[in-house]
């Protein structure tokens, strides 16, 4: 049985005849003829009754046609599903998360890029911003999350919101954060991230714009150390409001009310990049489930 039968006996039971079958097939009338005459042999039943007015399907046709339908949708889903793997980017695709992202939907993105691109192997790298940054630029990170200002003419970047950033302290200092001025925390301890992370940069930013000569005491490469030398009373520190929004709920540690700000959290990629099946699979998994800007 071939499906080349299955599509003639379609058309003749659709059409009522040979001849008009096999103009609707680009077939003549003795091929069609042979294929229907093949199909019942191979059967062992009639599946039209040939009569001057064409041919008429019969019962046992009748029966028949449904499964022949459905086995011609189910052959017309396996080609397209076969171009599509043929089409489907492959390989790995590395792709930043920077430190904050907890909550992303990062789940939901790889399931909707299993979907689009079942050939895809993802890997999740997990760093702070800067180091994201430098990955996309030196080709070791794909695509990436970002938080900060972009600063490369080389990168591309769909922003999707915007991160709440405080200043935070154990309960030990709350009277010392009565003040509304920079200058008078200046001379308290503080504990950083590294060079490369956005919030070092963002204080760096304040430093500069307020003449600030404030005491680097520590610098630590971890949010979770730097978040437990906070809580111990040992630092103040600048972090994402997300990171340690349940720490503020729970009292453990407090937020200065003399600071507000937001930093951009964006989808990044080398703009030289962008048009690439891969990372443009990833963009529209995750337009999916972010809000995803213009890129720019």
């Amino acid at each position: 049985m071939e499906l080349y039968q299955l599509r003639s006996f379609v058309a003749v039971a659709e059409e009522g005849t040979l001849a008009r079958a096999a103009m609707r097939l680009f077939s003549s009338q003795p091929s069609v003829s042979a294929h229907i005459k093949a199909l019942e042999d191979e059967l062992g039943i009639a599946l039209f009754e040939r009569s001057a007015r064409g041919m008429q399907i019969t019962p046992d046709g009748e029966a028949l046609l449904a499964r022949v339908y459905a086995i011609l949708k189910e052959t017309a889903a396996l080609n397209n599903l076969a171009r599509d793997l043929q089409s489907s980017p492959s390989g790995k695709l590395t792709i930043g998360v920077n430190t904050g992202s907890g909550e992303l939907p990062l789940d939901t993105i790889a399931q909707r890029l299993q979907e689009s691109c079942p050939k895809l192997q993802l890997e999740f790298l997990h760093s702070s911003s800067g180091y994201i940054k430098k990955g996309i630029l030196e080709g070791d990170i794909d695509i990436g999350f970002y938080e900060g200002e972009i600063d490369s003419p080389k990168i591309i970047s769909s922003q999707f919101q915007e991160n709440a950033i405080l200043v935070i302290a154990s309960p030990d200092f709350k009277d010392a954060l009565q003040t509304t001025r920079w200058s008078d925390l200046q001379k308290l301890p503080w504990v950083f991230k590294t060079p490369d992370c956005s919030y070092y940069q963002l204080m760096d930013r304040i430093v500069k714009a307020h003449e600030l000569d404030i005491e680097r005491r520590y610098t630590i490469d971890e949010e979770g150390t730097c978040l437990r030398f906070v809580k111990s009373g040992t630092a103040l520190s600048l972090i994402g409001e997300a990171i340690v929004r349940d720490e503020i709920a729970r009292g453990e540690i407090i937020a200065w009310d003399g600071f507000q700000c937001r930093l951009p959290h964006s989808l990044i990629c080398l703009g030289a990049r962008y048009h690439e099946r891969a990372i443009q699979a990833c963009v529209d998994a995750c337009s999916q489930t972010l809000a995803l800007s213009k890129p720019q």
